[in-house]
Order: structure tokens, then C-alpha cells, then sequence
């Protein structure tokens, strides 16, 4: 434009600082304006998600109203701050796309007023319009793209914020693969806190053979889960060592450690797929007879093969088809998938019945023989799997032993075992009530 007619260039040049000045101060403002409608967007998601998860528990605490309260809420706040990103787009887009119209009807009043005078050739003045079109329209769709951008800024800084989130465990620099070995796992002056200046473990020394089981109680927060945690490095401890076969687990690599541990938690998470692809989940290559051996070690080939498509049968979203004993069991057996050489029994039957328990506890003797299995239990019949029984109180080892020396010599078990023997002598008591019902 320049080398066509300078003077009509310096026209439109005369309007981009202000069409600059414009579009920067929208971005500033829609930046803060946009990034809360994502939070107020995320607030509201949060409510949904957490409505249709917990239906059961609104429904039974007839809480429907107020739920319905809370989700208007957060509706109208996110409706609130998306008006406001929209009064702003309202205010700024137009400006922004006035402007390069404004240059063009300059231009044009000054070229025919230099057309007239002589000083510029018609052929000029057509071919500077011409290309002076092919500027304005990209001009006049920069306030959509600076809205645009500042959304996607807006957004991906949400999505930063969690991926940009360090790791607390990591492959350390130079980790090695898990040495062969039977399962043997050491704590060494163990101590570890989620909190600063409140230990749950403290100076704890442990040492588990190869091949032996395991029984961990204590009272609730005695620190019983975060010590079984540390074995697979869900957490790093603060100080100490946590071996596994004689290697520190912060010097293995993560995916070798945790190949050779099973984990079974009181609340299993199941994927939204077919039980067998639960149950082989990280294993492609298991074939379906490993999948049905399995299974019926955990007790759970019975009523899978009850399922409408037996293990084909899609579970749904967290296993929300199967009751909590099945969800359990369809855990159990992909724990013994993997075949690890360390089980971890995290009150692995607390969600099933008596009946069910005792053909699971059944199955896992057979799977236990030869593994270090980590159990940690409540009731007296699962510590009865064990070899040895520590009882933890505080995040220390209040007392180690079989189940006879320890009922005469510790206190805490001694309550702890009273204690469970009352809940099994009253969930006894319930099923001959129900026996004497069902007979009369």
C-alpha cells in the first residue's frame, strides 16, 4: 500500500494504534472474565457428576430439594459471569470491526478528493481499494479471534494447572528393574506424614519373609492402609527405607515394583467394560481360561456366568451393576491375574457376606501359598489366615506375635479381638434368627 499511494496508507496507519489499543485492552479483560466462566463451568459439572454418582444417598436422604437448590446456584452464577463475558464481546467486537471500516471510508473520501484534484489515477485509487479490502476483512474478524484466544487461554490454563502438577512419585533418575526374588519386604525405620508435624508412621521396623502372611491391625487411623501403601510407592516415606527383595522401591522403576504386587481394596474401582476385560485389565494377553481360573479362585465364576452375557456382560460405570460383594470379587480376581509375588489384602472382604467370605478366604489359601501377603482386616476370621499379627497403635508396632501369645500378653488385642468377637458372635446370632424364620 505503501508503494501504491503513500499518503492513503498513512490514512489506515493512522487507525491501527487505536484498533491495537482496543484489541489489547479486550484481551486483558476478557482473559480474567473467561477464566472464571470455565470455574463457574467446572463448579457446576461438579454437581451434576456428583448428583448422578450419589443418587442413592440424595434419594435416601431426601436431599432432592436441596441439591435442585445448589445446582440453580451454581447455574445462575455461571449464567451471570457468561453474561458478562458476553456484555464484553458486545462492547469490543464491534469497535474492533468499526475500525478497519472507519480506514476504508477514510480512504475512500480522501482518494476521490485526490482523484479529483488530479494527484491520484483512477486506476490507482481502484487497484489500492482493492487490496485495501483484502486487508480490512482479516482486521475486521480480529476482535472474534482475540475472544477466541483468550477462551482457549482461559481454558488451557485449567488444563495446565493439572498436568503442569508435579508428581509426588517418579521413576527416580537411573531406576532399576525389581530383582527377582520371593516377595520379601522390609521397613526400615519407617516414619511418613500426609500433613507436616503429624506423623501417621513413626520410626516403624518391619520385616516380612518371603512367602509368609501377614496381619495388620490396629485401630482406625492407626496407620494400618498408609503402611501398606508405601510397599507399591503410592507415597514416598519421609524417612527410611522400604525394600522389597533387598532394593529400595524409590530405586525401582514403578511399572517393574508394582507388576509384582496385587492390591485389593475395600472399595475396588471397576472399569465401564465387560467383567473380562476387568478382570485382564493391563493384561491383553491373559487367554479366557486364565480369566475363568481366576475367577473362580475369587469366588466370582458362579455369578458371572449368571450375568446375561456371562463375561462379556458390560458392568457399567464403576461396576454399578454388580452388587458390592461381586465388585469385590471381580477384584480380588484381577489381583491374582497379575500372579504377583506380594498380595495386599486391604479389608479385601469387608463388603461380603459370611458365606461368601469363607469360599473367598477358602480360595485364597491356595493363592496366598507361596506369597508375602499384606493382610489388613477387621474381622477375626480373615486374621486367622495369617502367621503373625502386628498391631499397630499410633504409627508404631505396639505388639508382634501369633494369635495366642498376643491374647495374653497385649492389651490392644486383646480389646480388638472382644471387640470382633462380639460383632461375629452378633452376625451369628442374625443368621440363626434368619435360619429359625425361614424354617417357621
Amino acid at each position: 500500500l505503501f508503494f501504491l499511494q503513500w499518503q492513503l496508507a498513512l490514512v489506515v496507519l493512522a487507525v491501527m494504534p487505536f484498533l491495537v489499543a482496543i484489541a489489547y485492552r479486550y484481551s486483558h479483560v476478557a482473559h480474567p472474565t473467561l477464566r472464571d466462566v470455565q470455574q463457574k463451568l467446572a463448579d457446576v459439572a461438579t454437581v451434576v457428576e456428583e448428583n448422578i454418582v450419589g443418587v442413592h444417598v440424595v434419594k435416601a436422604f431426601a436431599q432432592e430439594p436441596a441439591e435442585e437448590e445448589k445446582f440453580r446456584g451454581r447455574n445462575e452464577a455461571l449464567f451471570a459471569q457468561t453474561i458478562q463475558a458476553n456484555r464484553q464481546r458486545a462492547t469490543y467486537v464491534p469497535l474492533l470491526s468499526f475500525l478497519p471500516l472507519l480506514a476504508q471510508a477514510a480512504v475512500l473520501l480522501v482518494g476521490a478528493r485526490m482523484v479529483a484534484h488530479g494527484s491520484l489515477s483512477v486506476g490507482s485509487f481502484v487497484v489500492f481499494n482493492f487490496l485495501l479490502a483484502m486487508l480490512v476483512m482479516p482486521l475486521r474478524s480480529l476482535g472474534m479471534w482475540v475472544g477466541q484466544a483468550q477462551r482457549a487461554t482461559a481454558s488451557g490454563e485449567r488444563i495446565f494447572q493439572v498436568l503442569d502438577e508435579p508428581e509426588d512419585v517418579a521413576d527416580s533418575p537411573g531406576a532399576i528393574e525389581l530383582p527377582d526374588g520371593d516377595g520379601a519386604i522390609h521397613f526400615e525405620d519407617v516414619s511418613f506424614s500426609y500433613l507436616p508435624g503429624r506423623p501417621v508412621l513413626e520410626h516403624l521396623d518391619l520385616a516380612l519373609e518371603a512367602g509368609t502372611t501377614v496381619a495388620l491391625i490396629g485401630h482406625t487411623g492407626s496407620g494400618k492402609t498408609t503402611l501398606s501403601s508405601l510397599v507399591p510407592r503410592f507415597y514416598d516415606v519421609d524417612s527410611g527405607r522400604v525394600l522389597v527383595d533387598g532394593a529400595d522401591v524409590r530405586d525401582v522403576k514403578l511399572a517393574s515394583l508394582r507388576r509384582a504386587i496385587g492390591v485389593i481394596a475395600q472399595d475396588p474401582f471397576l472399569f465401564s467394560t465387560t467383567v473380562r476385560d476387568n478382570i485382564a485389565f493391563g493384561l491383553p494377553e491373559l487367554t479366557d481360561a486364565e480369566v475363568e481360573r481366576v475367577a473362580r479362585l475369587a469366588q466370582a465364576h458362579e455369578f458371572v456366568e449368571r450375568l446375561p452375557q456371562g463375561y462379556d456382560t458390560v458392568i457399567g460405570e464403576r461396576g454399578i451393576t454388580l452388587s458390592g460383594g461381586q465388585r469385590q470379587r471381580v477384584a480380588i480376581a484381577r489381583a491374582l491375574a497379575v500372579d504377583p509375588r506380594i498380595l495386599i489384602l486391604d479389608d479385601a472382604t469387608a463388603s461380603v457376606d459370611a458365606t461368601t467370605e469363607a469360599r473367598i478366604r477358602a480360595g485364597l489359601r491356595e493363592v496366598m501359598s507361596g506369597r508375602t501377603t499384606l493382610i489388613i482386616a477387621h474381622r477375626l476370621s480373615t486374621i486367622a489366615l495369617a502367621d503373625e499379627i502386628v498391631v499397630l497403635d499410633d504409627g508404631r508396632i505396639a505388639c508382634r506375635g501369633p494369635h495366642e501369645e498376643l491374647l495374653e500378653t497385649s492389651a490392644i488385642y486383646r480389646e480388638i479381638y472382644d471387640h470382633g468377637l462380639l460383632e461375629r458372635q452378633f452376625a451369628d446370632a442374625v443368621e440363626a434368627r434368619a435360619d429359625v424364620e425361614e424354617v417357621a
